[in-house]
């Protein structure tokens, strides 16, 4: 659900500031209890304040405040003297399981990262450049990992946004290649819809397990073919793609390594193929869409040279690798499709 821009009332509003505060201590009491285990420690069989007192060598009294308000933050319920995980806890925040999401969340790398957020204003260098840093793959992974429970619930949307950019089964084969796959629940939904989609999940290694088992759990492991790469370094045959996709990766990258990249794609893509976009695209005036603005704060502590860039920034990086048709579809993230159309072409329609 896109998160909404928080409206400016008209007098002083002190209740604003407050909830920013207890944001604050939300995440403070969040990372507390993935830095002590407290998800994974219930799993176990540890569910009183006691034993968990006692496995984590914490304090009684800490403890059980830290768990009270887990509970009040809706990650734990408490029956009497013993603790439960909530279901998203047990989803996602427990160690172990495939799809453990505690430490791309909130872990200490995000959680430093955020810190330095007005070092970062100051001299406009990132914490650390997410495109070009293996430190970042983790985090990756973790955001795929927790695509492995809830991609039932994101069939709809992205469906909706394959009949945005209106791509539908025909005769021949549609290949596609995914550049930042990560789960790869994007074109996997597509190969769902079109039989004879044929993808190539493309991503960093470590995040590729994942993507493999989403395939196994959609059934499209006999469409998908994982590979190891990044967008910054794509080795493809020219012409051997019918459409490319990039999702949320670009806005990490500077214009001249976007125009580069898009060139590749365009290199890669038979005649009249498409390349499709979707990344955080601001407005002309940069106020939305949604919560695109608060994404230019992740761009800012993890890229060197990225932006939120708008459309119209984008229609002239994909012209300049060539690319024609260039249109915007309306989405509250952001969503761009362009395509291959060779001078002769163009020529033709006129």
């Amino acid at each position: 659900m896109p998160r909404r821009a928080t409206r400016v009332d008209d007098v002083p509003n002190r209740d604003l500031l407050d909830d920013i505060a207890f944001g604050l201590y939300r995440a403070t009491v969040f990372k507390a209890a993935i830095e002590l285990e407290i998800f994974t420690r219930i799993a176990e069989g540890h569910r009183t304040v006691p034993a968990l007192a006692r496995i984590g060598g914490t304090s009684e009294h800490g403890t059980r405040i830290l768990l009270d308000a887990l509970c009040f933050i809706g990650l734990l319920t408490r029956d009497r003297v013993e603790y439960k995980l909530s279901p998203t806890a047990e989803a996602f925040l427990v160690k172990g399981k495939p799809s453990y999401f505690g430490d791309a969340t909130l872990g200490n790398f995000a959680w430093d990262a955020r810190g330095q957020l007005s070092k970062t204003v100051r001299t406009a260098k990132p914490f650390l450049p997410a495109a070009s840093s293996d430190a970042f793959e983790p985090i990756w992974a973790g955001l795929a990992a927790s695509n492995l429970v809830d991609w039932q619930k994101q069939i709809e949307e992205v469906n909706t946004l394959w009949d945005k950019v209106g791509v539908a089964a025909d005769a021949k084969p549609l290949r596609v290649l995914d550049v930042g796959c990560g789960s790869g629940v994007l074109t996997f939904v597509l190969a769902k819809r079109i039989a004879n989609a044929r993808i190539t999940a493309l991503d960093r290694a470590m995040v590729l397990p994942y993507a493999k088992q989403l395939a196994e759990a959609m059934s499209v492991t006999a469409q998908v073919t994982l590979v190891a790469g990044d967008a910054l370094n794509l080795e493809v045959k020219p012409e051997s793609f019918d459409l490319v996709l990039f999702g949320n990766i670009t806005q990490y990258l500077s214009p001249e390594q976007i125009v580069g990249t898009f060139r590749k794609a365009y290199e890669a893509l038979a005649q009249n193929g498409r390349v499709v976009i979707t990344a955080p695209i601001a407005d002309e005036d940069h106020k939305g869409p949604s919560e695109v603005p608060m994404a230019g704060i992740e761009t800012l502590l993890f890229s060197s040279d990225g932006d939120i860039y708008t459309f119209i920034e984008y229609r002239g990086m994909l012209e300049a690798a060539g690319f024609s048709e260039v249109t915007s579809h309306k989405d509250d993230w952001g969503l761009v499709s362009a395509r291959r159309i060779e001078k002769t072409q163009k020529a033709e329609k006129t």
